[in-house]
């Protein structure tokens, strides 16, 4: 197989939508953080070969990757082939339409037009970075229902937390992009961060453990008596902020557990 030239690879950085370092799960945990169909980014195709890529496409409900692949004489994009990198990017220039067989023939939308490259020096910046935490004081609940009723803890923190985070269901293993809402004893989890009504409830006054599960980039495993929640991070800083939290809730609302 032929090379691409080293001013083609060049000129792919040059791209600000280009996403060299992400995978799929980052990928989508940064397009589902827009609100504007048509979104895209190009990355590295993690499973095929050196100069193999990947176009990672926001949908109406998901996003979807179609893979770009090299031929050592050419890239081949869905039906077209494209002699060089530079008629490949020129072709997302003309904001073309996208379409996935997934859909055809099942009544949802099966194309969109790739009209908003995501740059990647927006990644600090975006949807799955934006957490929130407050304080507020008052007494621990273990001391509220204790037998005399005292009250000795004033300073303790009951902490909350928001941000977007990739959920892996429980019956379909596929992973989805959600918005985390923690307060109190509840990690509430919704489609969207202007989602009315949540997908679920996490009590954490009734899990026994959480902890960094390295099975899956930046992930980490609440356990509760009759599930297991497998949840990963866009990072190693966000996933450590967000056990931490968990881990201080599990000590705070059930301290009877040990060994976390």
């Amino acid at each position: 197989m032929l090379n691409q030239p080293k001013q083609a690879k060049n000129n792919l950085i040059l791209r600000r939508w280009f996403h060299p370092h992400i995978n799929r799960n980052t990928a989508v945990h940064i397009l589902l953080g827009t609100n504007k169909i048509g979104s895209y980014l190009l990355r590295n195709y993690s499973k095929g070969g050196p100069d193999d890529l990947t176009v990672s496409v926001r949908f109406p409900n998901d996003v979807k990757h179609f893979t770009v692949t090299w031929k050592g004489d050419g890239y081949v994009f869905g039906q077209h082939k494209f002699d060089n990198l530079h008629k490949l990017l020129e072709h997302f220039d003309n904001m073309p339409v996208i379409g996935s067989s997934d859909d055809m023939g099942l009544g949802g939308t099966s194309s969109v037009v790739l009209k908003y490259p995501y740059p990647r020096d927006l990644d600090d910046e975006g949807m799955y970075n934006d957490v929130a935490t407050h304080q507020e004081f008052g007494a621990r609940p273990t001391d509220i229902h204790s037998p005399t009723g005292s009250v000795d803890d004033l300073d303790f923190e009951v902490k909350t937390k928001t941000g977007y985070l990739t959920k892996r269901g429980d019956r379909i293993k596929s992973w989805k992009n959600r918005w985390f809402v923690v307060e109190k004893q509840w990690m509430r989890y919704y489609t969207s961060k202007d989602s009315p009504d949540p997908k679920g409830v996490i009590d954490l006054s009734t899990a026994s453990e959480c902890l960094e599960d390295d099975s899956f980039s930046n992930g980490f495993r609440i356990v509760l008596p009759k599930r297991v929640f497998f949840i990963q991070a866009s990072r190693e800083e966000e996933r450590e902020s967000w056990v931490k939290l968990v881990k201080w809730k599990l000590a705070y609302y059930n301290p009877s557990v040990k060994d976390r």
